[in-house]
């Protein structure tokens, strides 16, 4: 048996066309479904009630193309939007919460890993009073949200309507340092 088997590899030859490889086209590549990923987790210890926690964002969320929600394991979760509009929601709609848990996310790129990537910055709004109605300039709101964590936006209505108490900005804090 074993004089066969040499008599076979003996007569294998590779040609010269064997050596190009595979050629892939464009049509052969499949076209992937574009998606929106949030990855986060909530600011507790135990484990939560995953099916209740999908049920209670879906309907406090209500995405129009609807999304996907994974447990990644070791407290992660996966968001996933299928149009870009419905994240968009999500994302200016925070800070969000599940049984009295603050959820920390973080917008997934393509080439990121959703179990290593930091969760410990979230965005959230601020409302900052006792500014005398003349001194109100981007500027001051930045300086302010600079200083207590870093400036993203302010609301478009904090320089008109003088009947305001206080003007809002929207801040990163990292969840892991004591709040200003």
């Amino acid at each position: 048996m074993d004089s066969n088997l040499e008599e076979m590899y003996a007569n294998l030859v590779l040609e010269d066309e064997e050596d190009e490889g595979v050629v892939v086209t464009n049509e052969e590549i499949p076209v992937k479904e574009q998606s929106y990923v949030l990855v986060g987790r909530f600011l507790i210890e135990k484990n939560i009630n995953f099916k209740a926690m999908q049920n209670v964002i879906a309907s406090l969320w209500r995405p129009k193309e609807g999304m996907e929600i994974h447990d990644l394991g070791n407290h992660r979760y996966s968001f996933m939007f299928f149009h870009k509009l419905d994240l968009q929601k999500v994302i200016e709609g925070g800070p969000w919460t599940f049984g009295q848990c603050l959820l920390v996310y973080h917008i997934l790129e393509d080439n990121e890993n959703p179990h290593t990537v930091p969760l410990k910055n979230m965005d959230i709004w601020m409302q900052v009073y006792d500014i005398p109605k003349g001194m109100i300039s981007e500027k001051l709101l930045q300086s302010i949200g600079d200083f207590v964590g870093k400036f993203v936006k302010s609301d478009p209505s904090n320089i008109n309507g003088v009947w305001k108490m206080f003007s809002r900005i929207r801040i990163t804090l990292n969840v892991e340092k004591p709040i200003k």
